[in-house]
């Protein structure tokens, strides 16, 4: 994103939602090093997350569900109580330093075409009644591995409840939501909006849950452009009474924060690192993205697209300001520096990737990559083993992705640009005992295969993926 104006770049973000689509503008695309920074589709009243339509349906859906479970609704609306906490969460097992971005607050200018948040800054758009909260990078990857969960960001009554419906949305359009409205003590509600199909919690309307209960899974499901949770909150019920949890000097709605514990306006950080067997390349909304991540590298390699030797070491960030440093550095298995070196960002940008060619340790073990910002550090570890097989390893060896890895219960096998041929995919334990065996052929060049490996105890597994051009090993650990 070029930079005008720091007021002008927030304006352009704040009119947009979530279905991010890549624009290489201030980008370095070379063998060394790629900038990318993320610029959103504009989004306006005229294509909000819930419409004034579908917002009058919901007041008599609500009225309706109190009323037929003699729910006191008489509460002093002047004395609110309600403590919220954050109403997103990483699932068990997912440990992204961190997961998500403000996409959009509260509008809290009432004015047609004009639009102010509640730091009387401009990450909002015209007539928005909601938190939007989008998940990132790789987030429909996300949404179909459940990694970010909904949570209830206060003890409440269900007085309504979707789930069901279509979950790839990506623009404006008049679908239902997968959603949940949870009343509160106090006569307050909160909106959870766009969950993932056949998510949301299988309590019924009149159940009760606890705060921090789990209700579904980020999705991108009603009028939504990507996978993020709106969140909104009601005094009453219905959308005039609708707050802003935030507490700032341009929240003209309520004076004192909702939250237990408010975060900042701006949170500068470094969401995620990875090595990569090559650049990435995100996939257009809806679809999910082919990742080229790897835990292990067999010595010799060769990337796609890279010097022999080379990996992609990413960097993934939110809202730096400009002139930022990013400090990187591989380790070696007993923690002294193998590389290291910095990065700064001559401009702000909501959203940024960088990613670095570098050289691959040759000697075997465990090491890690580190970013660190501020005085806060995020890291991957990743293992450099011997190449154990001699028949061209190295010709597919880079373009077969595991994911999760270390997984739970189960693993996919993806893979881009890979030679229409059939390959035996072989599954088999440490010991050298066959789990299963089957032959597969890519469509178009891509491979996408899931295993499972519930039934079989934590530890190491290994699968051979064979042509007769070539062949390579890929380590899983399960945990």
């Amino acid at each position: 994103m070029k930079y005008v104006s720091k007021t002008i770049q927030v304006v352009l973000f704040t009119l947009s939602l979530f279905c991010i689509s890549i624009v290489r503008g201030q980008e370095k695309s070379t063998n060394f090093e790629t900038s990318v920074a993320y610029k959103f589709p504009k989004n306006n009243e005229k294509n909000p997350c819930i419409s004034s339509q579908e917002y009058s349906i919901l007041e008599k859906e609500v009225v309706e569900n109190i009323k037929k479970l003699g729910v006191n609704t008489l509460f002093n609306k002047s004395s609110l109580t309600t403590s919220l906490l954050w109403p997103l969460k990483q699932a068990t097992g997912f440990t992204q330093c961190e997961y998500h971005f403000i996409a959009a607050y509260v509008d809290q200018n009432t004015a047609t075409s004009a639009i102010q948040d509640y730091n009387c800054e401009s990450n909002t758009y015209d007539g928005h009644h909601g938190t939007d909260i989008a998940i990132w990078p790789y987030a429909f990857n996300k949404m179909e591995n459940n990694e970010v969960e909904v949570i209830a960001a206060a003890p409440g009554t269900i007085i309504q409840k979707a789930d069901g419906n279509f979950d790839r949305n990506c623009s404006s359009n008049t679908l239902t939501a997968n959603s949940v409205i949870i009343q509160h003590a106090d006569g307050s509600d909160a909106l959870y909006w766009h969950m993932k199909k056949n998510s949301v919690t299988t309590k019924t309307v009149g159940q009760t849950v606890v705060a921090g209960e789990k209700l579904g899974i980020v999705g991108s499901s009603g009028s939504a452009s990507g996978p993020h949770l709106h969140f909104e909150i009601w005094s009453g019920n219905t959308k005039e009474t609708y707050k802003d949890p935030f507490a700032g000097s341009c929240n003209i709605l309520n004076a004192n924060s909702w939250w237990a514990s408010q975060r900042p306006h701006t949170e500068p950080a470094i969401m995620r690192v990875s090595v990569n067997t090559t650049d990435i390349a995100l996939a257009s909304c809806p679809n999910s993205d082919v990742l080229t991540e790897s835990d292990t590298f067999a010595i010799p390699f060769q990337g796609v697209g890279l010097s022999a030797g080379y990996a992609k070491f990413y960097v993934f960030l939110r809202e730096l300001p400009a002139s930022a440093t990013v400090n990187l550095e591989i380790l070696n298995p007993n923690g002294t520096v193998f590389n290291s070196w910095s990065q700064s960002f001559p401009t702000y940008s909501k959203l940024r990737y960088w990613g670095f060619s570098k050289l691959l340790p040759t000697d075997e073990g465990l090491y890690t990559f580190k970013a660190t910002y501020n005085g806060i550090s995020c890291s991957k570890t990743f293992t450099i083993v011997k190449n154990p097989l001699a028949i061209e390893s190295n010709k597919i060896l880079d373009r077969f992705i595991i994911s999760p890895n270390p997984t739970k219960n189960s693993f996919q096998l993806s893979g881009r640009a890979i030679e229409n041929e059939d390959y035996t995919l072989t599954l088999s334990s440490i010991t050298g005992q066959t789990l299963t065996e089957e032959k597969i052929k890519p469509s178009n060049g891509i491979l996408k295969k899931s295993f499972s490996i519930e039934d079989v105890s934590d530890g190491i597994y290994f699968l051979n993926i064979a042509s007769t051009k070539s062949r390579t090993i890929k380590k899983i650990i399960k945990q």
